[in-house]
Formats: structure tokens, C-alpha cells, sequence
């Protein structure tokens, strides 16, 4: 994928540091650091796909239009933790991201403009920046009222400064965007009985954008969109309870509110009627979802079973969407729900059975009259799925692992998105040796030839009809010391 970018003919480097101190017997500190780069090499280019005859997009040596497409990312990490303050536990952390992606060139109908090139033949270069720090400190008192009682006050923040260009041109694609989010928070545990744990809590948050003033590109109709400093709040509110009734038999339920602003550079981008305030824009709404699930758990050698139901509403949701040669993020009312069942079965202290299905169904208020009318596309949601594995020690040193994953079919409004389903076989083998272990990883084990979940169900496009990736096998050795 000449566009979004692509692992083939890549090359990654990626550095990992850690250090940690006990200052004394309660307190200690730890500093992280991890530094990570990916870029294509860019020799070579995409050849169109047939959907229709079941061609999948493949590749062929030459240099795509552009420069290689590359992600950079450095993240800086601190934390302190103090296990007796004042018979309380104190956790904090501090954090820092810098990230920044370059998209490979085409020439997008979004991306021309007539008086730079003329319509069809400008090649261009999206590239997101974004630069990211905050904290999070949380207080917890665990022994209220002879150990019933675990209570945790805390406080979140995160700044965030983005911005995406137009890498060719120099234009401007999403104009600089300065984000605060302030989150304190409270949750409390409760045992009234040993057999019943109780859960809750309530979280403020405030949410503030400030945006200068800027102009959409030419695609979207050149037009000046005055910036703000639109804020939100939301206060949110959660429930739980854990119930054992007998053993081995394990029943819960739960309640909680999530908050989250969308994806504001997808929104401000795709901006086209004059006279938009961004003080007031409707699209710039928090998404504030309410979230159930309920279930249970049956633990009891050498069997185990737990199966639960979720369902997650929103009356002002996000969908992305492709418009065009475009992603763009529509607001409306959605429904996510779906079943989870997981079973296990040891056959013995070194053998171990799993199995377990997903569901997941989504609708959204395609017409705005308030009934959830549509389907979400694969875009949105992931296929159903059944994986089923085998874990084995054959001696203290040689284990064996071995997974079938099916993907079900699933069908969608759209039929053309039809999800045909397929299935692939993982396995794994692990050796000690004298000094350390050396792993072996055996990805689509049968070198199964298939077409992806997002190319059948996300996109219906012959540039992005990919097949999966074939076998691939993977060597590693570790060593602990």
C-alpha cells in the first residue's frame, strides 16, 4: 500500500531502556525510555487488484511517486510509587510522546488544486505530528473498616499538540490542534459479605480545543473556518458487583460511562461550508458512551467457563467512513453489543484446552430519525470469531503451543461487503537451554491464501484488495539474568 504505508521492503528499529530504584524498604522510582523507527525503503509500488475475479493487489519493483513513508516515535515514561505513605499506597506517573508519520504520495482528489497543478495530476503527502505529555496519580487506602473497604482518589491529565500537513506542498491539511484534558476521579471497593464485592466510582472530565483560525484545501472548497476554544464536561459514573454464590460459580454485572473527544483532524479536515464556528460546531461533541456487560464464571478443576454479554450506546457517536478517496468521521447514534464465551479444559498438569467464541454486532442511525437503522461496516467493528488452542510441556524444557483461529463470515448492508470468513493455524515451540530459551513462532501455519478482514468488509477498493500475509516464522532467544 504505496499510501498508508507498508511493512514490505521496510526496515524498524526499535530501543527499549529501563531503570529502577528503591530509594528505601516503601518508596521506588523507575525511568523508561523507548525509541522507536520504521521507514520504507520505497522501491517498490502497488499493482491494482480485481475484486470481482478474485485478484488480490500485489507489487512490482520501481519507485512509487514521493518520498518513503516512515513513522518516528520517541516516548519518555517516570514513575514513582510509595507503598506506606502514611499507611496509604501513592502511585505517580509522568509521561512524554513525540510522534510523527509521513504518508506515501497520491494523487487523492482530495489533495488537488487547480492552482498548483492542474485537476488529477498533483501528487501530495499527508503528515501527521503530534507531541503529547501528562500524569496520573492515584492515592489508595485498602484497610477501612477491618480490610472492606478499598478506597482511591486520583487525578489524570494529558496535553496533546497535533497537526497534519501537506508534506509536498506545504499546505496546511488539519491546522494545529492544542488539546487539554483534566480527569479527577474516586472509586471505592466494598465487601459487605466475603462472598459479595461491590465496586464504584465517579469521574469528572474536562476537555478543552483550542484552535487558530484556518482554511480547508481546495478539494473541500477553499473556505475560511474561524477557530475556537470549544470545552466540554462530563461527569461519569460507574457500578460493579462480583457475587459467589456458591463455589464455584462467579456472577458479575457492570456499569460505566466513557468519554472521549473524536477524531477532531479527520472533522476539521473534511470542513466544507463557509460560516463554520468551531466554538459551536456540533461535530466537535464529546463522544459519551454507556457501557453494560454482564456474566459468569465457573472455576473448578480441570474445567473452567466464563461467558458474558456487553452492550455499548451512544447518542452521539463516531463512524468512520470513506467519502470519495477520503476517510471522513460521521456523528450519529450508535449500538455496539456482543456475547464472549471462553472454555478451558486441563487434561493434565502439562496439557491445556482452549476454546473460545466472539460476537459483535453494531448499528447506527443512518437518516437521523432516531432508530438504529444500518449496519456498522468492518471498518467499525471486528468479525465474529471462534479460537480454539493447545498448550503442552512435553519435558521441563521443550513446550509446544498450537492455535486455530476461524474468522465467521458476516454479512453487511453493503454487499459488497460481504465477509466470506477464513481460518489460520499459529503455532509456536519453546526450548530451554543450559543459559536461557529459544523460541520458535510459525505464523499461518498451512500458508493459507486469503483475503483480509478489511479488504472484503472495510473498504471496497481494487488499489487496497489485500491478501494476508503467508507463512512466516520467527526465531528468538531469550535469556534472564
Amino acid at each position: 500500500d504505496n499510501t498508508q504505508g507498508d511493512l514490505m521492503t521496510s526496515r524498524a528499529w526499535d530501543m527499549m531502556a529501563k531503570v529502577g530504584y528503591w530509594l528505601d524498604n516503601d518508596q521506588r522510582i523507575q525511568l523508561s525510555l523507548n525509541r522507536y523507527q520504521i521507514k520504507n525503503k520505497n522501491d517498490y509500488r502497488s499493482v491494482t487488484g480485481d475484486r470481482e475475479k478474485g485478484i488480490p493487489t500485489t507489487s512490482e519493483k520501481g519507485r512509487p511517486v514521493g518520498s518513503a513513508p516512515h513513522n518516528d516515535v520517541w516516548s519518555l515514561g517516570t514513575t514513582y510509587d510509595n507503598y506506606n505513605l502514611a499507611g496509604m499506597k501513592l502511585t505517580a506517573l509522568a509521561f512524554y510522546q513525540r510522534y510523527e508519520a509521513l504518508f506515501g504520495a497520491t494523487n487523492s482528489g482530495t489533495f488537488q488544486d487547480p492552482a498548483i497543478a492542474p485537476k488529477g495530476t498533483l501528487y501530495d503527502q499527508s503528515r501527521a505530528y503530534t507531541e503529547k505529555y501528562g500524569t496520573k496519580v492515584a492515592l489508595t487506602k485498602e484497610d477501612i473498616w477491618d480490610d472492606r473497604i478499598k478506597a482511591t482518589i486520583g487525578f489524570d491529565t494529558l496535553f496533546d499538540n497535533s497537526k497534519q500537513d501537506l508534506w509536498s506542498t506545504g499546505r496546511t491539511y488539519v491546522p494545529e490542534i492544542n488539546y487539554t484534558d483534566l480527569s479527577p476521579f474516586m472509586q471505592l471497593e466494598f465487601s459487605p459479605l466475603e462472598s459479595v464485592k461491590l465496586s464504584g466510582g465517579v469521574r469528572y472530565e474536562y476537555a478543552r480545543l483550542k484552535i487558530d483560525s484556518y482554511q480547508t484545501v481546495a478539494a473541500n472548497n477553499g473556505v475560511t473556518v474561524e477557530g475556537g476554544t470549544p470545552s466540554f464536561s462530563e461527569t461519569l459514573y460507574n457500578a460493579g458487583i462480583v457475587w459467589n454464590p456458591i463455589e464455584p460459580l462467579s456472577l458479575f454485572a457492570s456499569y460505566s460511562e466513557g468519554f472521549a473527544v473524536p477524531d477532531v483532524g479527520r472533522v476539521l479536515r473534511s470542513i466544507k461550508t463557509p460560516g463554520v464556528q468551531l466554538d459551536n460546531f456540533s461535530s466537535l461533541q464529546p463522544i459519551v458512551t454507556k457501557n453494560n456487560e454482564v456474566g459468569f464464571r465457573i472455576q473448578q478443576a480441570p474445567f473452567d467457563l466464563e461467558a458474558s454479554y456487553y452492550q455499548s450506546t451512544s447518542k452521539l457517536g463516531s463512524r468512520v467512513d470513506l467519502e470519495g478517496d477520503a476517510f471522513v468521521a460521521r456523528r450519529e447514534k450508535t449500538k455496539i453489543d456482543g456475547m464472549e464465551v471462553t472454555a478451558g479444559y486441563a487434561v493434565n498438569e502439562d496439557h491445556k484446552l482452549n476454546v473460545s467464541w466472539s460476537h459483535m454486532r453494531g448499528r447506527y442511525d443512518s437518516d437521523a430519525n432516531g432508530s438504529l437503522d444500518a449496519k456498522l461496516d468492518g471498518l467499525n467493528i471486528a468479525p465474529d470469531r471462534i479460537i480454539a488452542s493447545w498448550s503442552a510441556n512435553w519435558t521441563p524444557e521443550l513446550s509446544t503451543f498450537l492455535q486455530a483461529n476461524w474468522a465467521l463470515s458476516k454479512s453487511f448492508d453493503d454487499k459488497d461487503k460481504e465477509f466470506s470468513g477464513y481460518t489460520l493455524v499459529d503455532a509456536a515451540v519453546g526450548y530451554k537451554l543450559p543459559y536461557g530459551k529459544v523460541n520458535l513462532g510459525i505464523s499461518n501455519l498451512l500458508n493459507k491464501q486469503y483475503i483480509t478482514y478489511y479488504s472484503q468488509s472495510a473498504l471496497v477498493e481494487p488499489d487496497r484488495y489485500f491478501s494476508g500475509r503467508g507463512r512466516t516464522v520467527t526465531l528468538g532467544y531469550g535469556i534472564d539474568f
